[in-house]
């Protein structure tokens, strides 16, 4: 079965129930590592024609303090307890990965000092108006200390802006 997504039928790695092996989650969990104290961020991906594979990790640039920089009215946050992904560089992301046949299927990003929740902030973030604004699943890696702690996926409850914990298969 295919896993494109049909304009009727979101993808199914939004779902859940992903799988991961361990190299590719070591990635994440160097990453999370060597941005801390500060959140890390980045996108994992894998072939369309295995919707739980998930095989190829990026890292992306959280541009958290930029903007705080900038605007510390508007975004009060730095990178220490947030993250922000370009959001034009995101959807070029999102784009070349579909044309490819390997999609973006996880947004990852870590916690310092912090459980691997997702927060209410990440909701507000990634569902509006009881709806998952990209069509992915996300990774959330606790960093306490400086050590990974906790790794826990996440997906959009259809319908709410709500999230709830999934099935991370790790191999």
């Amino acid at each position: 079965m295919s896993g494109e997504a049909t304009p009727t039928r979101p993808p199914p790695w939004i779902a859940g129930n992903l799988m991961i092996d361990e190299a590719r989650l070591a990635e994440l969990h160097a990453h999370a590592l060597e941005c801390y104290p500060s959140e890390c961020c980045g996108f994992v991906s894998g072939p369309v024609s295995d919707a739980a594979e998930l095989s190829v990790a990026v890292r992306e640039v959280n541009e958290a303090d930029k903007y705080h920089k900038l605007d510390p009215i508007t975004f009060p946050r730095t990178s220490q307890m947030y993250f922000k992904i370009n959001e034009l560089r995101a959807a070029r992301a999102f784009e070349q990965g579909d044309k490819a046949g390997q999609p973006i299927k996880v947004i990852y990003h870590s916690h310092c000092d912090a459980g691997a929740y997702f927060s209410k902030e990440d909701a507000a973030t990634f569902a509006s108006d009881n709806t998952l604004m990209w069509p992915c699943a996300f990774i959330v890696v606790s960093v306490m200390q400086g050590r990974v702690a906790d790794t826990k996926l996440w997906v959009h409850v259809p319908g709410t802006n709500d999230f709830l914990e999934s099935k991370l298969n790790v191999r």
